[in-house]
């Protein structure tokens, strides 16, 4: 059985993004464009930026708006689904259309899993803490026991989620049964998927960390020009610009960044285990070739 190799898959999805910047970066850099220009016609500036309410802006319908989230949605994810395929050499990889689709549905699946857990694990809990408390129950009211059980149900949750989520590069590379396909390529790697995750998650922190600290800064200077050496008007104002233009850049590099080490991570962990996906319908037919 093949183990997770927890480092290799790590340094190769962090230099994923420098090693595929052609054609990842032009192609995430055109699909944020469409999808930004779509969202803003349909909904006020502040409202992706969080400053806003999520409404239709005046002379939209409120399905109008759902519509063009879902569409934006899409048009995202395609970068993350165009890394899969990247990543794993796969044979026409520009044919995108079917590919985000199934990946959609996918996230949809592993949503509804997650909800199901979630409903499920409420469900023991409020059956331990007796029902008629179960409702009124918060985090300070939580008992010794319950905390407990809490925690493991999260920690369980967790160990599922780690496995299940291979089924997303699988679901890109249009593996059959993307959901049972991660399930079974992960089994006996369940501890390096968890240890990779942890690893993954404190450095993307970290970077995240320093690249906020960049970018606020920059936005901070951009609100106050008077601390940037002018008023808004000549070299003042010529370095708020300069500033404007880096932080829009820190943004799209950033977030480029991150989407490619998020999907390339995925997919490094799917393509190592997939040897270990021996009753696969496809691993058989590709074995068989």
């Amino acid at each position: 059985m093949v183990k997770l190799p927890v480092f290799d898959v790590l340094g190769q999805a962090f230099a994923a993004p420098f090693k595929f910047a052609w054609p990842l970066l032009p192609f995430y850099i055109v699909s944020a464009a469409i999808g930004l220009s779509l969202f803003s016609l349909v909904a006020p500036p502040g409202a992706f930026l969080g400053t806003e309410e999520m409404v239709p802006v005046e002379g939209t319908s409120g399905y109008t708006l759902f519509g063009v989230l879902v569409l934006v949605y899409l048009i995202f994810t395609s970068t993350a689904v165009l890394t899969h395929r990247v990543v794993a050499d796969v044979d026409h990889k520009w044919r995108l259309a079917w590919p985000v689709v199934r990946y959609f549905l996918i996230v949809i699946g592993l949503l509804l899993i997650g909800l199901a857990y979630m409903l499920l694990c409420y469900f023991f809990v409020w059956a331990f803490v007796g029902f008629d408390k179960g409702f009124e129950m918060d985090a300070t009211s939580l008992d010794l026991g319950t905390g407990v059980a809490v925690a493991v149900f999260a920690l369980v949750g967790i160990v599922i989620g780690s496995r299940l989520f291979l089924a997303l590069p699988a679901a890109a590379l249009q593996r059959p049964d993307s959901i049972f396909l991660a399930w079974e390529v992960s089994k006996g790697s369940t501890l390096r998927l968890l240890f990779a995750w942890l690893l993954y998650f404190f450095l993307v922190i970290v970077i995240s960390l320093v690249i906020g600290f960049v970018v606020g800064g920059s936005e901070a200077l951009m609100q106050n020009p008077e601390q940037a050496g002018g008023a808004g008007d000549g070299a003042g104002g010529g370095f708020v610009g300069a500033m404007s233009a880096g932080w829009l850049i820190a943004n799209v590099l950033s977030n480029y960044f991150l989407t490619v080490v998020g999907a390339a991570f995925l997919t490094y962990s799917l393509i190592a285990l997939l040897p270990n996906g021996k009753s696969s319908p496809q691993i058989k037919a590709d074995a068989a070739d």
